[in-house]
């Protein structure tokens, strides 16, 4: 499959998620083994998300709403 999103869209995503989870750019980088350089690349839409960690993301959203759900 194949999404067609531009990559600020995608970082502004994932920046108002992890403001939204009171949650710190240092300790994302750490969950997703990056540095925190490359997650504010990721965030600023400077550089595509790759596969793997769109992938990890969705999983771990899925996850989390399953979790709430029971």
């Amino acid at each position: 499959m194949v999404v067609l999103v531009d990559a600020k869209y995608f970082g502004n995503i994932l920046c108002c998620a992890r403001k939204h989870q009171n949650m710190k750019t240092k300790d994302l980088a750490k969950m997703f083994r990056i540095s925190v350089r490359q997650w504010h690349r990721y965030e600023r839409g400077k550089e595509p998300i790759p596969e793997n960690i769109l992938m990890a993301i969705f999983h771990r959203g899925f996850c989390m709403l399953q979790c709430k759900m029971n």
